[in-house]
C-alpha cells in the first residue's frame, strides 16, 4: 500500500485531459483530409478576429474545421492549466507533478507549432505538429494511470506479475508503442504528402507483392493510375512511404498481436491489464478495417479521419498498457525483493538463537 492519498479531483482532471485530446486529434485529421490546414491564414486571430469573437457566421467550409480544430485545442490547454495547478495542490509525488508540468509545457509548445505552422505555410511543421499530438496523447495518458486508485493503493497487483514473465511482458508492450508510434509517423508523412493512394489496390502493389523501383516501372504504374484508376502521376517516393507504411501495419499487428496472446495465455487473472489487452484486440481489427476502407473507398474525409484517430486510440492503449505492466512488474520485483531479505533475516535469527 502506497502512502500517496488518492485524489479524485487529480484523477478526473486527467481523465478529462486524455479524453478531451481524442476527438482535438479527430479534428485535426478532418482538416488535413478535407485540405483546410490554411483555410484561417492568420494566427493567433482568425480573420483579424479574436478567436474566441469569430462569428459563428463565418463558419463555413475549411473554416469550420480549422477554427473549431483551434478553439478544441484551447480546451486540451484550459485543461492541462487546470491539471497541473491541481498536481502541484493535491499531489504529493514530485515526479508526478513535474509530469503534470510537462504536460502543460507540451501542449503549449504544440499550439505554437500549429500556429507557425501557419504563419510560415510549412508542411514539415504541419507533420511535426501531427506527430506530437500523438505524444501529447501519450502523455495525458500516462498522468490519467499514474493518479488513478489502483495504481496509488495497488491491491494485489504483485502477486499478478511474476518476475520472468513480468519483464518479458513490459520489454515487448515497450517494443509494441515505439512500432506503434513509428507507424503513426510514417502515416503522418504520407497523409501530409498525400501519397495516401499512391497505391490504390489491396492486398498487392499493382498486382506485384512489391512496388517497382526503376523509372520504366514507375511510368508504367503512372499510365495504370491515369486509365485504370483516374489519378494523378504518384513519385517514387510516395510510391515506397506508401508500401513502407502497409508494410508497418503488418510488422505493428505481430507485435501487438503477440502481446495480446501472452497477456490472455499468462496474465489472465490481472484485470488491470486483461481490460487494455481486450481493448487492443477490438481496436486492431478496426483499424485494420478503417485502412482497408479509406484505399478501397478512394479515402473519404470521414474514414480517413477515423483512421488517424483510431491509430491515437491503439498508441494511447498501448502505452496505458505498458505503464500498467510496469507498475505490476515493480511491485511485483519489490514483493520478491522484500521476502528475500526477510528470509535472509529470519534465518540469521535462527542460526544465531
Amino acid at each position: 500500500m502506497s502512502d500517496t492519498r488518492y485524489s479524485p479531483t487529480l484523477h478526473r482532471l486527467a481523465l478529462l485531459t486524455a479524453i478531451a485530446t481524442f476527438p482535438l486529434i479527430f479534428m485535426g485529421g478532418l482538416v488535413t483530409s478535407h485540405g483546410a490546414g490554411m483555410s484561417v491564414p492568420d494566427w493567433p486571430n482568425s480573420y483579424g478576429y479574436n478567436m474566441f469573437t469569430f462569428p459563428p457566421s463565418k463558419w463555413v467550409g475549411g473554416i469550420f474545421y480549422e477554427h473549431t480544430h483551434r478553439l478544441m485545442g484551447t480546451v486540451v490547454g484550459m485543461l492541462s492549466i487546470a491539471l497541473t495547478i491541481a498536481a502541484w495542490k493535491l499531489e504529493s509525488r514530485r515526479w508526478v507533478r513535474w509530469l503534470t508540468t510537462i504536460v502543460l509545457g507540451a501542449v503549449i509548445l504544440q499550439g505554437v507549432l500549429g500556429g507557425l505552422r501557419v504563419v510560415f505555410v510549412n508542411l514539415d511543421l504541419a507533420i511535426v505538429h501531427a506527430c506530437f499530438a500523438q505524444a501529447f496523447f501519450c502523455l495525458a495518458s500516462i498522468v490519467a494511470v499514474v493518479t488513478s486508485r489502483r495504481w496509488i493503493e495497488a491491491p494485489d497487483l504483485s502477486r499478478a506479475t511474476d518476475g520472468t514473465r513480468g519483464r518479458r511482458l513490459t520489454t515487448l508492450a515497450a517494443a509494441c508503442v515505439f512500432a506503434v508510434f513509428a507507424q503513426l509517423v510514417i502515416g503522418a508523412v504520407m497523409r501530409h504528402e498525400k501519397a495516401g493512394l499512391a497505391i490504390p489496390d489491396l492486398p498487392l502493389a499493382y498486382g506485384q507483392l512489391v512496388p517497382p523501383t526503376s523509372a520504366n516501372g514507375l511510368n508504367t504504374i503512372n499510365q495504370q493510375r491515369a486509365w485504370t484508376y483516374h489519378l494523378d502521376p504518384v513519385t517514387l517516393g510516395n510510391l515506397w512511404l506508401n508500401f513502407a507504411h502497409r508494410v508497418g501495419a503488418v510488422v505493428v499487428s505481430i507485435l501487438l498481436i503477440g502481446l495480446i496472446a501472452l497477456a490472455l495465455a499468462k496474465f489472465r487473472s490481472n484485470q488491470w491489464l486483461l481490460r487494455p489487452a481486450l481493448a487492443l484486440i477490438a481496436l486492431l481489427l478496426l483499424q485494420i478495417t478503417l485502412g482497408v476502407l479509406t484505399v478501397l473507398m478512394r479515402k473519404p474525409a470521414d474514414i480517413a479521419s477515423a483512421h488517424v484517430a483510431t491509430g491515437a486510440l491503439v498508441l494511447a492503449t498501448t502505452v496505458v498498457f505498458t505503464v500498467r505492466a510496469m507498475r505490476c512488474y515493480s511491485l511485483s520485483f519489490r514483493t520478491v525483493s522484500s521476502t528475500t531479505c526477510s528470509e535472509a533475516k529470519f534465518g540469521f535469527d535462527l542460526a544465531t538463537a
